[in-house]
């Protein structure tokens, strides 16, 4: 098997690929925004295993020395599935000692890390990519192999989030989003069999077999590989949107391409402009669609049925609502284990502002197919474990949330409502919003007392600011 070794530091693999481009030299002082992963991979489609070179830079995160650091693993909730054989300090000969439970890595430091300091992790591992899941449900894995392609969503070590003094690495659970993802630049090195098209989001450059990307200020980078992939692509005001399908569904590609178009036109109007110049849609074997930075995996199930003509479908449907996700979960980053709500709900509500757009004659249908005839039931603020099992979590997340919204757009009127979403969205870009940023948002655009309506839809109702809940004992004030 050919491994990849473009990073002499972490001292366990011999080059091969002495022609390849070696990463800059990081040993140069530079200003370190956000961290920089560098993915050096050697793909074995056909066993479904990744050979794997990561360095991260970043800063120290807390305002203490670090003599630790925490990453998420996703793909160790299967046992076996990734062997991490090196961890050390890139460019140091001594490796560290490092122990992993369930899905936390932690390294320990031969040295604290200072305030304010950075530092540059080199690790080696080896994934072995676990057979698709087939499941109708939502969450799952969404690093997996099926009989037509692979996808490597959540699949490298990631850098846990530091907050409120700690590291942030929650239990795997395997409904919704088990993840948490800061802000990180990637550059990345795939390498890969002459018969398999890899589709990944970023600046893209292929040499023969190395494909080489570019993403910067994203929350994942993933990508999908498949031998059969048939690819189409269209140009939307200076957007590329590029379709990686099957050859069975290649007839709906352009379907797929206008709907990501209409969608990104339109929450660009009503939220800020889309982020990246390309967007990546691509088909998995998984059963539903996912979203990452720069690019939406579109589960072939979601193709099934679909006639060719008219939006009442998932496929329809599910890119909209996965492409409106670059502006919830992507843009707007929040907490997707302890507040799911925040992305899936207003994704949700994109898409029905998506058919009230352009499919207006659809868009009762939509509600009353999607939303009111499945009877949504369920508090919307909880936690993904929160939720007895992936229907009481769809229930109350995808279909109760977006109730919710349409009934806060109902009493604050349309104009109100839409200027405080733009409002929220404009404060929280980049970040990771809550709640309270929600509502302090919604706060300076009415005067309504909405105490009573999330009250109705919030097991634990947040602290509202004042101004929308009549002056309550225990109100916020607005900074």
């Amino acid at each position: 098997m050919l491994l990849l070794a473009l990073f002499p530091a972490c001292g366990t693999v011999s080059p091969v690929a002495t022609s390849l481009p070696t990463p800059r030299n990081t040993s140069t002082p530079i200003l370190l925004q956000r961290p920089i992963y560098r993915l050096n991979v050697t793909l074995d489609y056909e066993q479904g295993l990744i050979s794997a070179q990561e360095r991260v830079e970043f800063v120290n995160p807390a305002n203490v020395d670090l003599r630790e650091i925490k990453f998420n693993v996703p793909p160790a909730r299967h046992a076996g599935a990734i062997s991490i054989t090196d961890a050390r300090i890139a460019g140091q000969p001594n490796a560290l000692l490092f122990s992993q439970d369930k899905t936390v890595l932690t390294v320990q430091l031969a040295e604290p890390l200072p305030v304010g300091k950075s530092l540059n992790l080199a690790f080696n591992f080896t994934l072995r990519l676990a057979r698709q899941e087939a499941s109708w449900g939502i969450g799952g894995d969404d690093t997996a192999r099926g009989p037509n392609s692979l996808i490597a969503g959540h699949w490298y070590l990631m850098l846990a989030p530091y907050r409120n003094g700690a590291w942030d690495t929650p239990d795997y659970f395997p409904v919704g989003d088990s993840y948490t993802e800061s802000l990180a630049d990637y550059e990345v090195l795939i390498i890969a069999p002459n018969n398999v098209t890899i589709a990944a989001p970023g600046f893209v450059k292929k040499e023969d077999r190395l494909w080489r990307y570019e993403l910067s200020r994203a929350r994942v980078f993933a990508f999908a590989a498949s031998k059969i992939y048939k690819v189409r692509q269209s140009q939307a005001d200076g957007i590329t949107y590029i379709h990686y399908g099957y050859p069975n569904h290649d007839a709906f590609a352009d379907d797929v391409l206008v709907t990501a178009e209409r969608a990104v036109k339109l929450f660009s109007k009503l939220y800020g402009p889309y982020p990246y110049d390309k967007l990546i849609l691509v088909e998995i074997d998984r059963a539903q669609g996912q979203e990452y930075s720069g690019m939406v995996a579109l589960g072939s199930g979601l193709y099934g049925g679909y006639s060719g003509s008219g939006a009442r479908h998932d496929l329809i449907s599910s890119t909209a609502h996965e492409v409106a996700h670059q502006w919830w979960y992507h843009v707007v980053g929040n907490d997707q284990v302890r507040t799911p709500w925040l992305d899936e709900a207003f994704a949700r509500m994109a898409e029905y502002r998506f058919y009230q757009t352009y499919y207006p004659q659809d868009a009762d249908w939509w509600l009353n197919y999607y939303i009111k005839s499945r009877n949504p039931q369920g508090p919307i603020d909880l936690s993904l474990s929160g939720y007895k099992d992936a229907l009481a979590y769809v229930s109350a997340i995808y279909r109760r949330g977006v109730v919710f919204l349409i009934e806060l757009r109902k009493l604050m009127g349309d104009a109100a409502f839409d200027a405080a979403i733009g409002e929220y969205y404009a404060t929280q870009t980049y970040k990771l919003a809550s709640t309270d940023a929600f509502f302090d948002a919604v706060a300076r655009h009415t005067d309504r007392d909405l105490s009573t309506l999330v009250r109705t839809y919030f097991a634990n109702p947040p602290k509202l600011p004042c101004k929308i809940s009549a002056n309550a004992p225990d109100c916020r004030k607005l900074s």
